[in-house]
């Protein structure tokens, strides 16, 4: 499985078949530091979501990310779900499963 340094690809043979490989090394240096949520209908909640809130600092964003739907008008779609991802290459990141 993927770890936070690693990824999968898709790779086409010169048969035409194709490939899945796991555990690639990513190139990218990550930093870890942007807050991504995931709703319980699915729905990914990253920093610019909601716009009106895009230019606070993280700490006070999460706090009303968190408010509006735990406690607020989208409280039907609570968070479960909350990782951060890489400033730099978008990366989610994924703690090893094993």
């Amino acid at each position: 499985m993927n770890g936070p340094d690693t990824h999968g690809e898709l790779i086409v043979l010169p048969n035409g078949w194709h490939a899945f490989i796991d555990g690639v090394p990513d190139n990218c240096d990550h930093d870890y530091s942007d807050s991504v949520y995931q709703t319980k209908s699915g729905k990914w909640i990253f920093w610019h979501t909601y716009r009106k809130w895009a230019h606070l600092p993280g700490k006070d964003r999460d706090r009303l990310i968190n408010e509006l739907h735990n406690y607020g008008p989208e409280a039907e779609d609570p968070i479960i779900l909350g990782t951060s991802q890489c400033t730099k290459c978008k990366k989610i990141y994924s703690p090893p499963l094993y």
